[in-house]
Formats: structure tokens, sequence, C-alpha cells
């Protein structure tokens, strides 16, 4: 993630997360998909919403934001640490049922996205899923408010993950909603299971 938007979510934390009351309804689709009650990475948990529904789910949860000021609001959200860690720092083998990544890894920089995807691989376990939702969009660049984001097209996106890592089975959907911006915003989303 590059300073000014990490810059942009820690000055505008609170406002960020002020809102956030429902969770991603993409969000159970993928918990079913995971072993019950197994351990779950989310990267970039924001403000905790969809963190705590999947603690209520049952699952053990490892979260994470790049943000200190995110991190903090979530922590206090979730009644547990959120790790103050950005993607490129995840070093974990073999650990988790599932990696969930709402709106987060869009982020990253196109040029790093495949050794952040190569990472998460590596951290899960067999027949784990992760779940990662990004902005479509013909290249990348930043919004008006000043945030990078990496803006695939789907086919694209489907090539970089597959050639990143070795998955059993990789799926995309699209749809168009809104964000943080409140603008009509087209989205994709990779669901992968190694």
């Amino acid at each position: 993630m590059n300073d000014t938007t990490l810059s942009f979510y820690e000055a505008n934390s609170e406002e960020y997360t002020a809102d956030k009351s429902a969770p991603n309804p993409r969000l159970f689709t993928f918990l079913n998909q995971c072993k019950p009650t197994g351990r779950v990475l989310e990267l970039g948990t924001g403000g905790g919403v969809d963190a705590a529904a999947i603690i209520e789910s049952g699952f053990k949860l490892d979260a994470t934001d790049g943000s200190s000021e995110l991190a903090a609001i979530a922590s206090l959200r979730i009644g547990q640490p959120v790790k103050t860690m950005l993607f490129n720092e995840l070093d974990a083998n073999g650990i988790y049922d599932g990696v969930y990544a709402c709106a987060s890894l869009t982020h990253v920089p196109r040029h790093e996205l495949g050794e952040v995807v190569s990472r998460i691989h590596r951290a899960m376990t067999e027949n784990a899923v992760v779940w990662a939702s990004f902005k479509a969009g013909a290249k990348e660049g930043s919004d008006a408010l000043g945030r990078y984001y990496n803006y695939f097209q789907q086919d694209q996106l489907i090539s970089l993950w597959r050639a990143s890592a070795s998955w059993r089975k990789i799926e995309a959907e699209a749809w168009t909603g809104s964000a943080y911006d409140r603008k009509p915003t087209d989205w994709l989303a990779i669901t992968a299971m190694k």
C-alpha cells in the first residue's frame, strides 16, 4: 500500500468506520467454504465489522490492517488485538483455513500483487479458500480522495492469480455496488482454493 493511501486511512479512520453497521453479504458465502471453526486471516480489517461477523460465526480470526488507527478501532469492536501489518509482511506458512480480503488488496501496486498472492497461498492449509475483492477498471491510478487502486479487468486479475500460485480452482465474480465515496463502483472478486 502506498504512503498516500495509508495516510488517508490514518487521517480519516474515525469517519471511515463510522457507518459500517452490516457485514459484507458475500462474507457468508466465503465462510461456508471454509473449514468450520477453522482459522481465518483477514487482510485489511478496516473498522472490524466483517471481523466481528467472522468471530460470531465460530471461526478463529487473525485480523490485520496496514493502518494502526483502523487496527485500534477494530480491536475495540471485536475485543481482541488487530495486528498492524502490510500485505507484503505476511510470513505465515500453512496455517490458515481461509483468507478474507474485502476491498484491501485493491490497494496493492500491480507490480507487487503477484508476490502478495504467493504469500497468501503459502499461508494457507491444503483445501483452504481465499476471497479477495477489487475495484474494476482498465489501469491503475488514484481516486478523487488520493487513494491508490490497481484497477484490474476480470481476465487480467484471473491471469495474475493463476500465474502467482498453484490453485486447485479459481473463480471470479463481478457486480456493481458502492464504496466509501458513495459512487457507483464496479467490483471484481476472486475466490481461489488451494
